[in-house]
């Protein structure tokens, strides 16, 4: 009861205006303090009843003392403390910074008992306002760090078992005793004198053998180990495993510095790039327009591109945001991480292959907008199963788009990608073809009710399955880390940079087009390995290995972004630039016909076969080594590319 509410105490005080806080208000404090107990050392000394000989030198020295005792602290630093972190140190410090004017007054006391009887202090007046201050000044102080402490903690904080000799415990004590979520209840050392023991007020129960015993028993949720030789740190860790007990290890500051431990830290993917797109404060004020009032569709909402899309449409002025994706596990937490604020977010379980499912959806909802980002995009899996990859990119967003214009939908954006130019891969190829079918769709509208666009852009930073996530937990996992060629690059960009350009490409006046965002220079993929490595805390060759493991089937060394043929154009927006592509041949409606027929009997050899003869592709796909044997009976490498 009383621990809940110093918490809550604590928390109201630490959302007071910091300037309470300052060394002037500190100075105030101690000044009322040295006032408050010369008069109630006073009021001690005679019972509450001063006689009227004392009843103008009590005022007139609780005045003084309220001055010389501010300076005195100043003059030994007590005020260079912060309170909130208050110890021992800082409490000697006062308590010399107040002796200095209760040694003056003695000494004043001493000379001037002849001269001056009734202007002196009694001895026991200036020895009883000494304790008095003192308590008052380390007990307020003493309080505020109680309180802070209290502040930190959680309604279940984990209850910790620390490991460690005398200087490791004395040391780890320190370090965590202001860690929210942490209560320490009890400590391990293997030295048997220090057993019973109690340090920084935690005792020491036993020697690490106990710890199967205590763990067993329950009650424990985290064992830290703090400076102790490598067999009992795993001795330690294995039993906690055994157990199921988390387990952290706390190395000194001299194994820091020495060397021996290195300091280590998980980068943010963004920050490995130097030319990432500037995230914008705010929606751009036309996105904010286009999307007023609109119910918006987001297929695939569940993906890394659709969550942030799904997250920063629901932070539009819009009508509401259904969420469509087929895996129950990533609809669910989009869902629940935006519904908390918007109570406008629908989640929907659906296959963009089931035609009646979709058109079901476009009746009951009337989408005005629709984001479609649904799509398989992992290159290597999609070289081993063809039939899926047509079925979904091409069938799929087939159905999208029929139901959007027949419903009557304002805007459709497709989510495609540079791998779609001169695609050397099945994954690359349908999302061309998906690009295609968008334009014919677009064409074919006997009015221009629906705007219709496709969105390229290239490798998004931390999204699922994409290089830096794979990289970063090589790098967690000590290396090596998997290069396919030592001469590939990538365009980047962050998630929600791309994101905020996709939706400013949807309020351009759009009728097939196809638009790119500016992606900027290309990144070597090795000089990313080994800034992350870098970040990570590591030396690339040296603590982590960059080892080249060969390309993959369908990757290319250089991705581009738009091939020789087209027309690059600028737009409004300055990060979006606009593709013209020559047209399809005459006979493509009949060969994308031929290629849904046969991906429809699952027959990948047979989808392969009809997706490498459409006039699309590059000339490298059906050539360099992308024969249908050389899928059927290589070797699979599974590599981070």
């Amino acid at each position: 009861m009383f621990g809940e509410f110093a918490a809550q105490l604590g928390r109201a005080i630490e959302r007071l205006p910091r300037p309470l806080f300052s060394r002037w208000v500190q100075i105030a404090v101690d000044a009322l303090l040295a006032m408050t107990s010369m008069w109630l050392a006073w009021q001690l000394r005679f019972d509450f009843n001063v006689p009227l000989d004392y009843r103008i030198v009590m005022p007139a020295s609780a005045l003084l003392l309220a001055v010389v005792r501010p300076v005195c602290l100043w003059a030994v630093g007590a005020y260079k403390s912060i309170w909130r972190y208050f110890n021992l140190s800082d409490a000697l410090a006062i308590a010399l910074g107040a002796i200095t004017p209760t040694a003056i007054m003695l000494v004043l006391r001493l000379g001037w008992i002849h001269t001056h009887p009734k202007a002196v202090l009694p001895y026991t007046v200036i020895t009883l306002e000494y304790g008095v201050f003192l308590l008052f000044a380390i007990g307020l102080h003493g309080l505020r760090r109680l309180l802070f402490e209290a502040s930190l903690s959680i309604s279940t904080p984990k209850r910790t078992l620390l490991i460690g000799s005398l200087e490791g415990l004395a040391t780890a004590v320190l370090q965590i005793s202001l860690q929210p979520g942490i209560s320490v209840i009890g400590l391990l050392s293997p030295d048997v004198r220090l057993h019973g023991s109690r340090i920084n007020g935690f005792t020491v129960l036993e020697s690490p053998a106990a710890l199967p015993k205590l763990l067993a028993r329950g009650g424990v949720d985290l064992v830290l180990i703090a400076d102790v030789d490598v067999e009992a740190i795993g001795d330690a860790v294995a039993t906690a495993m055994e157990l199921g007990v988390e387990t952290r290890l706390l190395p000194s500051a001299e194994h820091v510095i020495s060397g021996d431990v290195r300091v280590s830290r998980r980068p943010k993917p963004e920050s490995a790039i130097d030319h990432a797109v500037p995230i914008a404060s705010r929606p751009h004020p036309n996105v904010i327009e286009a999307f007023r009032g609109r119910s918006v569709l987001i297929t695939g909402a569940g993906g890394s591109i659709g969550s942030e899309l799904s997250r920063q449409v629901s932070c539009l002025p819009v009508e509401q945001v259904v969420l469509l994706d087929q895996d129950e596990n990533s609809i669910f937490k989009i869902h629940s991480e935006l519904s908390a604020k918007n109570d406008r977010v629908v989640p929907i379980l659906a296959d963009i292959r089931d035609r009646d499912r979709i058109q079901a959806i476009f009746n009951n909802y009337s989408p005005d907008i629709v984001l479609h980002a649904a799509a398989y995009k992992h290159v290597p899996l999609m070289e081993h199963n063809c039939s899926e990859a047509v079925l979904n990119n091409v069938v799929g967003t087939q159905i999208v788009s029929e139901a959007a214009i027949e419903s009557e939908a304002q805007h459709l954006l497709m989510i495609s990608t540079d791998k779609a130019v001169d695609p050397s891969s099945v994954m690359g190829a349908t999302k061309r073809i998906a690009e295609l079918l968008v334009q014919c769709l677009a064409n074919r509208q006997s009015t221009n009710i629906t705007r219709c666009a496709c969105v390229r852009f290239g490798n998004v930073m931390g999204s699922n399955g994409s290089v830096v996530p794979i990289f970063l937990q090589q790098i967690a996992n000590g290396g090596p880390v998997t290069i396919t060629h030592a001469d590939m690059t990538r365009y980047f960009m962050t998630i929600p940079s791309a994101v905020q350009l996709v939706l400013q490409a949807t309020t351009l006046g759009s009728h097939g087009e196809i638009y790119m965002l500016d992606m900027g220079d290309p990144v070597k993929i090795t000089d990313l390995a080994r800034r992350l490595i870098e970040m990570s805390g590591q030396r690339p060759e040296e603590d982590i290995e960059i080892k080249f493991v060969g390309t993959r089937p369908g990757e290319k060394l250089q991705e581009q972004l738009w091939n020789n043929s087209a027309d690059v154009s600028r737009t409004s927006l300055p990060s979006v630039l606009q593709i013209k592509t020559p047209p399809p041949t005459a006979d493509i409606e009949s060969l994308l016909h031929s290629l849904v027929a046969a991906a429809l009997t699952h027959d990948d050899e047979l989808t392969r076969e009809i997706l490498m003869n459409i006039p699309i592709l590059a000339q490298g796909f059906a050539a360099d080594e992308m024969s249908i044997s050389h899928y059927s009976g290589s070797a699979r490498r599974s590599v981070a590319s």
